[in-house]
């Protein structure tokens, strides 16, 4: 139903029914996917993240091992303590999970608990723990761990949620506070939400959290990570670039990815859980609208059906990781591009310009350079 005919119908919707139709525009897809078994020596290992220097591998034990390009082993660098609590139960199927994160360079890297409270910061150098990471615990199960690593003036940044609504940058060696969000006793634009999984721009210019605020709704929020970086919290007297995407009800944790420093895109269509569709919705943060209430919302860039499953993003197009394989999109036409069946990449390795498919259970990473999806 278009929107001039459902603005004029009389009575509420019923529902959703069918699906929104996905434009096609085949062009050639290059590249072949490769297989690598995982090092023999690694143990059974639970995440991966990409670095500079070569993949950090997260084992059973708590290990972090750097598997370098080409090498048959793998080697340690540090050990952890982060583990699941015994008997924690899950809030609507959000499993406690461990997670790891590394800085581009390879210097430090994370293990937090996703939909828990705990985290540890290493130094790789010499595998000393630097920081013990812990949030206030108020509706942490509810959105995975938000920390992540950035660069700043030369320097490694680590961004990660304090308290609920709060995220503060810190030097990763040290834990000195570099930049915070300022606490506001009334109610602010930045204020109210339960701050999720952060999302940094390829620039690293601006930085996206995947939030929730009271019904509840997911709302995703962004702001200038740069300017707050150099201005601290005087940034946000000035709005510090602050936008918060169109809320959706009972629906956060959502595919998210950066097509640029001023366009995200987020996944599925819909504004209630129950009711959302496949599909993607593209947003420039740079270009704000303020409205009747008083609301900075970013200006919706392009709409369309199709994407479904983890998002990323490479040379201006857009990747999705459904159930049946990969999907590459034109985020402008709204249209698919090509397929890869059977290929479902889980991680991003920017540096390399590979989607990575981590599979546990077999022990194996697919690799696939994203430049074979770049226009003929």
């Amino acid at each position: 139903m278009c929107e001039e005919c459902f603005d004029a119908a009389e009575g509420s919707p019923a529902g959703v029914v069918g699906l929104p139709e996905t434009l096609e525009a085949p062009r050639p897809v290059g590249g072949e996917v490769e297989t690598t078994d995982l090092p023999s020596d690694a143990g059974r290992v639970f995440d991966v993240a990409p670095t500079r220097g070569g993949l950090l591998l997260l084992d059973e034990e708590g290990r972090i091992l750097l598997w370098e390009t080409g090498a048959r082993t793998c080697r340690e660098l540090a050990r952890g303590s982060v583990t699941v609590p015994d008997g924690s139960e899950p809030w609507c199927g959000r499993v406690q999970t461990r997670r790891l994160h590394a800085s581009r360079d390879g210097a430090f890297a994370a293990v937090v608990m996703d939909y828990g409270r705990h985290g540890e910061v290493y130094d790789l150098s010499s595998g000393a723990v630097t920081l013990a990471l812990e949030n206030d615990g108020y509706h942490s199960d509810t959105v995975p761990f938000s920390l992540a690593f950035a660069e700043h003036d030369g320097r490694n940044v680590l961004l990660h949620r304090r308290q609920w609504s709060l995220i503060e940058a810190v030097d990763p060696a040290t834990g000195e506070v570099l930049a915070a969000m300022p606490v506001e006793e009334e109610r602010t634009d930045w204020s109210g939400y339960f701050q999720g999984a952060l999302h940094l721009s390829p620039g690293g210019t601006r930085i996206a959290s995947d939030a929730w605020c009271w019904q509840p709704f997911g709302r995703p929020v962004a702001w200038n990570l740069g300017q707050w970086l150099t201005e601290g919290e005087g940034a946000w007297k000035s709005g510090n670039g602050w936008a918060a995407l169109p809320p959706c009800e009972y629906y956060w944790n959502r595919p998210m990815a950066w097509l640029d420093e001023d366009r995200i895109v987020i996944g599925g269509l819909g504004e209630d859980e129950e009711e959302i569709v496949p599909g993607a919705r593209v947003f420039d943060v740079s270009r704000v609208e303020t409205d009747q209430w008083g609301h900075r919302n970013p200006v919706e860039a392009a709409t369309f059906g199709g994407p479904e499953g983890a998002l990323f993003s490479a040379d201006g197009l857009l990747f999705s990781a459904g159930a049946d394989g990969l999907d590459i999109w034109d985020p402008v036409a709204g249209a698919r591009t090509g397929s890869i069946p059977g290929f479902v990449p889980t991680h991003h390795d920017a540096l390399a310009g590979h989607l990575l498919a981590f599979d546990p259970a077999r022990g194996t990473i697919r690799r696939w350079s994203t430049s074979g999806s770049r226009r003929r």
